[in-house]
């Protein structure tokens, strides 16, 4: 998968740079219009109902269409997946931009991961539970790996950068790095948990807001600890 400027070009072997600007922006479109349609699919019918038969129901088109400009249903989920973390990535890095210390920072992105799937559970459930069940192997090229990992930092510089600032000299940026990790890694288990119940029938007994605040007051805690030296 191509990937230039922002733009998706998810078709295998196009290089957009070969693509006359009016042929770009068409592609462009149609391929935003697909992941659009499925994004809504998803939405309403879950991984499981989720086919390409419904993606081109949603636009007016015939399923070979699709075809046109993805490989594979995968390769549509991925751009699904893939808006959705991104979407995450940049809330969570505009929550924590106008913060000036770790613990308001840590909750900052505590709580506007935990809000940008609020709701959307059958979203976070293809990007966080899903997506690890497809054929990664094949699915996760250069292209797309590259266009991930730039999210990380999205998700975790503005932690880093300013629990290691108040642990003050010789902290570890390694060490507020993983801090910002399992503090992402902790809402990410508190969503999961909340998409398996509700899935189920059977919701948790405690409110969002005191799960969420208990979470922030455990994470708010441990700005100041480090590590002991082994």
């Amino acid at each position: 998968m191509q990937f230039t400027d922002g733009k998706l070009f998810p078709m295998l072997e196009v290089n957009p740079h070969q693509l006359s600007p009016r042929i770009a922006r068409r592609r462009e479109f149609a391929c935003g219009e697909f992941v659009d349609a499925a994004r809504t699919i998803v939405e309403t019918y879950g991984f499981q109902g989720f086919s390409l038969e419904l993606v081109a129901r949603e636009v007016g088109l015939r399923k070979q269409a699709i075809y046109h400009y993805f490989d594979s249903k995968e390769s549509v989920l991925f751009e699904v997946v893939y808006a959705e973390l991104s979407r995450a990535a940049k809330a969570v890095a505009a929550a924590v931009a106008p913060t000036t210390n770790g613990a308001d920072a840590v909750e900052a992105l505590l709580r506007s991961y935990f809000a940008a799937f609020q709701g959307h559970t059958r979203l976070f459930q293809l990007s966080h539970t899903v997506l690890p069940t497809f054929d990664l192997t094949r699915l996760m090229d250069s292209g797309r790996l590259g266009r991930l990992r730039p999210l990380n930092d999205l998700l975790l510089a503005g932690v880093t950068e300013r629990v290691t600032r108040d642990r003050g000299p010789g902290a570890s940026p390694d060490e507020a790095r993983r801090f910002a990790f399992t503090a992402y890694m902790s809402v990410v288990g508190l969503l999961t948990m909340k998409a398996l119940v509700e899935s189920a029938g059977d919701p948790l007994r405690h409110e969002d807001e005191a799960l969420l605040t208990t979470l922030v007051a455990t994470h708010r805690s441990a700005v100041q600890t480090r590590s002991p030296k082994p």
